[in-house]
């Protein structure tokens, strides 16, 4: 359903677009225009309330099927036009040269007016088709029926179910129940919350049932209550009171939510209660809920489970809460599982089905629900292996139809339908990777900034792509799989049931068409996304002989390179994305330049070594990725992508003259001025760029550059990141620049003299600053910590002044700062109290030899998780470096937090050995008295 609200706000876009007057439409063209806007607009309200319900009513689905094609046809046809508009309509009369040109050229204007006047005609037509349908088909009547449907939750199973045949519990069930109870000192009596957290399927809500089974008796009352999706948080109270009163509470229903919570609070003011909310979603309804279960000294305890990992944590920062990520099952638990289930007993397999028994397993991946769904599906097929095979080979393809695996879904699917409109599409286009794929979090970003899923500024729309993602992490919908030092996930994986629903909703919708892998077996017609995984599996493409008119992305992973299909098949292809892609071969590019309608070309980590000299006939071209290639110069029609936002390329790529014609541009990067002599000066018109990438490792940079390069950045007003590094400035050069960008958000520069002074002016904004140093001063402490954005600061100073400064001072507390790093020569900070409240990651880097005082207040951090050291060894003896990892590990031990200790030692070969010094001079005293 959000697939189809997108595409509706794309195209409701497009023709508001159409409606400017640079189109020059004729009257009853712009008449039209607005009858379809209009009608598209009440269709769009009508989709928005279905997203807001589960219809699994057969019409409704046909009709939003059919909208969701009409759409992207409609999107297809104003496309056409605009490029031929934009082509021809919008061109400009003097370059026409003599009668003939002139002529021709007018004809061919009247020809597109017609063409443009009958496809607006055509599109009319198909917007009566589909409102009528609606009508038909009682779209909204069933709508409104379904919001007041309830469902029986298919989870009840698990609360149900026998302590005694659960598997893989005990270990769970005896860690929840020590931190639940055991309490020390003055806090023995006080309220604990604890949140089990996890994917759907790992037995959250069964863990909390046994546990609370095996405690309530030791309760004065107790509750267990489950909270779902779109809760009904009066029924959900009114359950709370009744399970806590001894009086019943018949009558609810005629009170106001208020009058509920003060009923709960004046019940169990005096008591020691015990309650279970299930299945949080919303941390709305949780502050709800929270509001009347109040502390009341009496040693009262709630468990909360979820799906979301923000959803349950309690609003007071004072309630003693843990939250407890609840593991998959042990390979040998996931086994004894998986057996009980099919064969009655845990040693009942034959040894014939072992293999294929444990492959189905790792699919699994200990998740009960699905060893029980699978186990379920298998316990009614023979026992044969090439059933078992088929069983296993249909894991993820989305496929199977049985009524366990539709269950599981639908368990699995109540996480998708609470997502957000604009985290669904997001979700869906997973779907293109093949399983068990590591997936990088920048790649996936771009990619679905590329086919249109995050709307705004482009920038913005990055930073807003880093929080779609992480929100599916902490939905628990994906799986990191590369976490920093820093805490920063930088890929992720998605579970094969995942996997599973998600390609099951995707064919359901025909979001991605994916061949070539182990899933390939749904080819419908009029594919929009097209996927190549793997020329493995090669059969299914090669059957495939159609011309895909409608295919909007083509993305090919590596292994499926020479699977590509001639792009003369792709008319209207927006997103060619080949990335990692080594074997691909210039000739399999030809006719790239014809692609008219792309938008997005991606060819990084390919061995491509140079684009085409037509690539500037690319008009609608937004982002050229062509880094970790093999291409060293840019062709010089490339100025001629007007349109072109992103230009990713490697620093050391040749840029051409007439770069600053490029208006639009928002990111660029260079290595090697001498390389792009004119580049400097052009600079200066790029007047939207955003990312600004300056490096200069040859050694060719000239002392005139410096001026041309302030007099650049000075037009730049819109600036928000700026790297400017190898370049040798002067101390001054900072300073010189007259008028900073005022959205500066990250600043990397080569060696400065000092800290500038207008570092004050961007209190707001600037968020990263990467730094180095000739001198520090405490003035520049204050400045820094009263940058009121500031979250990352990464300072190398070769001195400071005087030897010891004050971290924290006044109100210059670094209050945002999450991640510190520090390098000098001697450590001479000191965290004074209060400072740096949310700092997590620190990283210190100094020189052993010099450094003689190791209380530097870090019992100060109180929000500190994991602290590097980097102690350079050079001329230090083995018991200095010793004493050195010693000391730096005490400090850490004395903050209340125990963070994590990294203690790297470098240059550890140039320890001074003192007993070989020793012995070494003894030796040349007894040469020199003989």
């Amino acid at each position: 359903m959000a697939v189809v609200a997108g595409a509706m706000t794309t195209l409701i876009a497009k023709l508001t677009t159409l409606l400017m007057d640079q189109y020059k439409l004729q009257n009853g063209a712009r008449g039209d225009i607005m009858f379809i806007k209009a009608e598209l607009e009440s269709i769009h309200a009508a989709l928005e309330r279905l997203f807001e319900v589960q219809v699994t009513d057969r019409q409704v689905k046909i009709w939003e099927r059919d909208v969701r094609e009409q759409s992207y046809d409609m999107e297809d046809i104003i496309d056409n036009f605009m490029v031929h508009v934009e082509t021809h309509l919008l061109g400009k009369p003097h370059e026409l040269k003599g009668f003939m040109m002139g002529s021709l050229s007018l004809l061919r204007r009247a020809m597109v007016r017609h063409r443009v006047a009958t496809d607006i005609k055509r599109i009319r037509r198909l917007v009566n088709e589909t409102s009528a349908r609606r009508d038909r088909y009682r779209v909204d009547t069933i709508v409104a029926a379904a919001k007041t449907e309830t469902a029986i939750d298919p989870r009840l199973i698990g609360i149900y179910g026998e302590a005694t045949k659960l598997v893989g519990i005990s270990g769970p069930k005896e860690e929840l129940t020590k931190l639940l109870m055991e309490s020390k000192g003055t806090s023995k009596n006080k309220l604990k919350v604890i949140s089990i957290v996890g994917v759907g399927g790992l037995g959250k809500t069964t863990l909390a049932n046994v546990i609370y089974q095996q405690l309530r008796g030791q309760f004065e009352c107790h509750a267990f209550v489950s909270v779902s999706l779109k809760p009904d948080l009066k029924k959900v109270l009114s359950s709370i009171l009744r399970q806590f009163s001894e009086q019943g509470y018949a009558w609810t229903e005629t009170w106001c939510a208020q009058e509920i919570i003060n009923k709960i609070r004046d019940e169990i003011k005096e008591k020691r209660y015990l309650i279970v909310i299930d299945d949080i979603w919303e941390k709305s309804a949780w502050e709800c809920i929270e509001c009347a279960l109040i502390e009341n000294d009496r040693g009262s305890r709630i468990i909360t489970t979820s799906r979301v990992l923000d959803a349950a944590t309690p609003c007071s920062s004072e309630v003693d809460h843990t939250v407890y990520k609840l593991q998959p099952l042990s390979n040998d638990n996931s086994k004894k599982l998986f057996y009980k289930r099919i064969f009655c007993s845990e040693d009942g397999c034959p040894s014939e089905l072992k293999d294929i028994s444990e492959k189905t397993l790792r699919k699994c991946e200990g998740v009960p629900l699905a060893i029980i769904t699978i186990g379920s599906l298998l316990a009614m097929r023979p026992q044969n292996l090439n059933q078992w095979d088929r069983v296993h080979n249909l894991i993820g393809s989305g496929l199977e139809k049985s009524h366990h695996v539709e269950n599981m879904r639908h368990i699995l699917s109540i996480s998708y339908y609470d997502l957000p409109a604009h985290l669904r599409a997001c979700f869906l286009y997973l779907s293109i990777y093949p399983e068990d794929y590591n997936i990088q979090r920048d790649q996936l970003i771009r990619r679905w900034i590329s086919e249109g899923f995050i709307l705004g500024e482009d920038m913005d729309a990055l930073h807003e792509g880093g929080n779609y993602f992480n929100e599916l992490i902490n939905r628990s919908m994906i799986q990191p799989t590369y976490i920093d030092s820093h805490g920063r996930v930088h890929a992720c994986r998605v579970h094969d049931m995942v996997l599973d629903l998600i390609t099951s909703l995707s064919n359901e919708t025909n979001f991605v068409t994916a061949l070539g892998g182990q899933q390939s077996t749904y080819h419908p017609n009029r594919a929009r996304r097209l996927c190549l995984q793997n020329s493995i599996y090669d059969h299914t493409i090669r059957k495939e002989k159609m011309k895909w008119p409608h295919v909007r992305s083509l993305i090919v992973f590596p292994h499926a390179t020479n699977l590509l299909p001639s792009l003369s098949r792709f008319r209207i292809l927006r997103v060619l994305d080949l990335e990692g892609c080594q074997d691909l071969k210039s000739r399999q590019i030809e006719g790239i330049c014809d692609l008219f309608h792309l938008r997005s070309l991606i060819l990084k980590d390919t061995n491509i070594g140079s684009l085409p000299e037509k690539i500037g006939n690319l008009s609608c071209l937004h982002t050229l990725d062509i880094r970790h290639t093999i291409i060293t110069e840019l062709p010089p029609t490339v100025v001629h992508l007007r349109k072109l936002v992103h230009l990713l390329i490697d620093a050391s790529v040749k840029l051409p003259d007439g770069i600053g014609q490029m208006e639009c541009l928002q990111e660029i990067s260079l290595v090697g001025i001498n390389k792009s002599p004119n580049f400097l000066k052009e600079l200066g018109s790029l007047t939207e760029l955003r990312i600004l990438q300056i490096s200069e490792s040859t050694g060719a940079w000239h002392d005139s550059y410096e001026n041309t390069l302030i007099d650049s950045l000075c037009n730049l007003h819109k600036i928000c990141d700026l790297y400017i590094h190898g370049c040798k400035l002067s101390a001054g050069f900072i300073s010189n620049i007259r008028c900073f960008p005022r959205n500066l958000r990250y600043l990397s520069c080569g060696q400065l003299s000092i800290l500038p002074r207008w570092i004050n002016s961007f209190l707001l904004s600037l968020s990263t600053i990467d730094l180095i140093l000739n001198v520090l001063r405490q003035d520049d402490l204050h400045s820094l910590g009263a940058l009121q954005s500031l979250c990352c600061l990464r300072l190398n100073v070769f001195k400071i002044e005087p030897e010891r400064l004050v971290v924290g001072t006044g109100h210059a507390k670094f209050h945002w700062l999450a991640e510190f790093s520090f390098t000098t020569n001697a450590m001479g900070l000191i965290f004074s109290q209060y400072s740096m409240p949310r700092l997590e990651n620190l990283e210190l880097a100094f020189k052993v030899r010099e450094t003689k005082d190791f209380d530097i207040g870090l019992e100060h951090l109180s929000s500190l998780k994991v602290v590097t050291a980097r102690i350079d060894s050079r001329d230090s003896s083995i018991f200095e470096v010793q004493n050195a990892d010693a000391a730096i590990r005490r400090i850490a031990y004395m903050n209340s937090n125990q963070p994590k200790v990294h203690v790297i030692r470098h240059y550890e070969h140039m320890i001074r050995d003192e007993v070989k010094v020793e012995k070494e001079t003894e030796e040349e005293k007894e040469v020199l008295s003989k």
